[in-house]
């Protein structure tokens, strides 16, 4: 890694270390960060490379600016694979507000980007992206049927794989009547959000706020991601810490009925499910797919109690004390 840095960016990297997920050294007093950029495009990097740049000439001290190589490319060949670099002149910091006032300051900020951000575009997209995702899960879990089972984690696959294509596509429609029904105002345009908030190790304190993170969407995105990821650590103790997260969001920003809507559309689509089995059968190691049969397992055995969570999602956030209104889910009815 120190021979390519030196040859790439000329820079000398000693004592190369691991903070959070990537390799990282200080050099000339900038901490500097190697990060992999599997799936993304170049012109995805270079929006990333611009919306960084415009928070940074905000003030934002912990997000980190993208380093170009000695001939001026964004994106870096390491072993054939791609690779950015960034820097930043402060160290990994830990946070002394909320996460959901900082969340709301950061979205605030990127919902006045002037820039066109076209390729990491994702807002309006969800219904498309979602369908295209459950078609392709769907046309698998047949192949599987017809193919048999061979493995405990195939049984638990085809017999759980219809009840979470009907929670995909009540997802899906969700976001569809809430387009036709709700009017969105300011709080609902474009800005900038994580891919998978959870994964963004700003929030610990181990990283900077990373642009490869990063994509261009309506903040209902990382608010339902995060309640997710709450909800699916703690289940049952969540309540008060979901509740403190959306207390301290809105006291930076409110949320519009379009905004709670989407959240909540977000959440009915079981993503944990399908990156589950997404995972395990691109995955090769036997204790990685044993630890996948483990927590699909756990998403179908709890999956009662997903249900009522779902169905008092209102009530947990104290949506129904402010008369907002969201359309229940019929067949969680009888979910007490």
């Amino acid at each position: 890694m120190q021979e390519f840095i030196r040859h790439e960016y000329e820079i000398s990297a000693e004592r190369m270390g691991k903070i959070g997920r990537y390799h990282t050294f200080l050099y000339k007093n900038q901490y500097y960060t190697v990060i992999p950029v599997h799936g993304r495009t170049e012109a995805e990097i270079e929006e990333l490379q611009k919306m960084s740049h415009y928070l940074i000439s905000k003030g934002d001290v912990t997000v980190a600016s993208f380093v170009s190589t000695k001939s001026g490319k964004l994106v870096a060949y390491n072993d054939r694979q791609p690779v950015v670099m960034v820097r930043t002149s402060v160290p990994p910091y830990a946070r002394n507000i909320s996460i959901g006032r900082e969340l709301a300051k950061f979205h605030q900020r990127g919902r006045t980007c002037p820039i066109s951000i076209i390729h990491c575009r994702r807002i309006g997209q969800w219904k498309e992206f979602w369908g295209t995702r459950l078609d392709q899960m769907e046309q698998f879990w047949r192949r599987k049927i017809e193919m048999g089972i061979t493995t405990m984690f195939d049984r638990l696959f085809i017999e759980s794989f219809p009840y979470y294509l009907g929670l995909a596509e009540n997802a899906i429609q969700y976001v569809a009547d809430t387009e036709l029904d709700e009017e969105p105002v300011g709080i609902d345009y474009a800005t900038f959000c994580h891919e998978r908030l959870p994964d963004a190790k700003w929030i610990e304190g181990k990283e900077h706020k990373l642009a490869t993170d990063w994509v261009y969407d309506h903040c209902a995105r990382d608010l339902a991601e995060w309640v997710r990821q709450i909800y699916t650590k703690r289940q049952n103790a969540s309540v008060e810490r979901i509740r403190q997260f959306f207390r301290d969001y809105e006291q930076v920003t409110p949320l519009s009925a379009f905004a709670w809507r989407l959240i909540y559309a977000r959440l009915l689509f079981p993503l944990h499910y399908f990156e589950c089995v997404e995972g395990y059968y691109i995955s090769e190691g036997e204790r990685e797919k044993q630890a996948y049969e483990q927590t699909l397992r756990h998403i179908v055995n709890h999956s009662r109690e997903h249900e009522q969570f779902l169905a008092s999602f209102v009530d947990i956030v104290g949506l129904s004390s402010r008369r907002l209104h969201l359309p229940k889910i019929d067949w969680f009815s009888h979910v007490s």
